[in-house]
């Protein structure tokens, strides 16, 4: 069984948008301060990805996301 790294081996900074965790923010509204800066996507070596939420030095991570097999 593969385990994601905390370190990823790729990652690719986009503007935020919106929430990568939003049931983990309404139940935590003090997770809200995470929003609003950067999204990173984190690219695992298996092909895996995971969003996380960086403002001021707050993270929100969000679930790996196991790549489609085609």
């Amino acid at each position: 069984m593969h385990t994601h790294k905390a370190i990823a081996s790729k990652s690719q900074d986009r503007g935020w948008t919106s929430c990568v965790t939003p049931h983990e923010c309404a139940a935590h509204p003090r997770k809200q301060v995470a929003h609003g800066n950067i999204v990173r996507i984190d690219i695992c070596s298996c092909g895996a990805t995971r969003k996380s939420e960086l403002n001021g030095g707050k993270c929100n991570y969000g679930s790996w996301t196991e790549a489609a097999n085609d």
